[in-house]
């Protein structure tokens, strides 16, 4: 399991307490995960946004090192990136770019109204459109959002990108587990969605 954001999933969400408290009941298998820290907002406003740099990272470079040091075996069905926000983004963009190294992508209120900067509003929801122009998909998502995630002002927001990636999702074959909370854009929604996201992909 890769997290992004990692200072936010270690202090704020206690990351570690609800993999240890999950597992100790018997509720997921084991899990090994590695926390990804971002240098500052520049920089995640750069590499988490459907990068394929920063997914030819994750794939070609930090999954490697991270089997070599523990010894696991590769296994994409297993394997699952988590995030929210451009986090949630940058999982289901990595695991669309890279399906035989990772399997499974866990967003939570992923920013899925994104679209690459100098293109028009018009073109937001790329990822979206991206899906339905591609062949069919083997791989599992797990969506969340927040019902106060609407979008104002001309901007999509939140909760209706997520509601359309779904069905673009579930239309070309992928397996999607989508949740929705009464909630907003925050780390107290997202401490329940993780939960609900590995136990929708990995439960027992």
């Amino acid at each position: 399991m890769i997290v992004f954001d990692a200072d936010e999933y270690l202090d704020k969400v206690q990351m570690p307490r609800i993999l240890d408290n999950m597992i100790a009941s018997g509720a997921i298998p084991p899990v090994t995960a590695a926390f990804v820290h971002n240098m500052d907002a520049l920089s995640r406003g750069r590499e988490l946004p459907a990068n394929p740099d920063f997914a030819d990272f994750l794939a070609l470079e930090l999954l490697p090192r991270l089997l070599r040091d523990t010894g696991l075996q590769a296994d994409a069905r297993r394997t699952v990136l988590a995030g929210s926000s451009y986090g949630g983004l940058a999982a289901v963009s990595a695991v669309l770019r890279h399906p035989a190294k990772f399997g499974n992508a866990l967003s939570m209120s992923g920013s899925f109204w994104w679209h690459p900067s100098g293109t028009p509003a018009s073109h937001e929801e790329f990822i979206a459109r991206k899906i339905a122009l591609g062949s069919e998909l083997n791989t599992r998502f797990f969506l969340s959002a927040g019902l106060f995630e609407e979008g104002r002002d001309g901007h999509a927001g939140i909760l209706r990108p997520n509601r359309h990636l779904r069905d673009v999702l579930q239309a070309r074959g992928a397996t999607v587990f989508h949740r929705e909370y009464a909630g907003g854009h925050d780390y107290l929604v997202w401490r329940g969605a993780i939960s609900d996201g590995l136990l929708a992909l990995f439960g027992r």
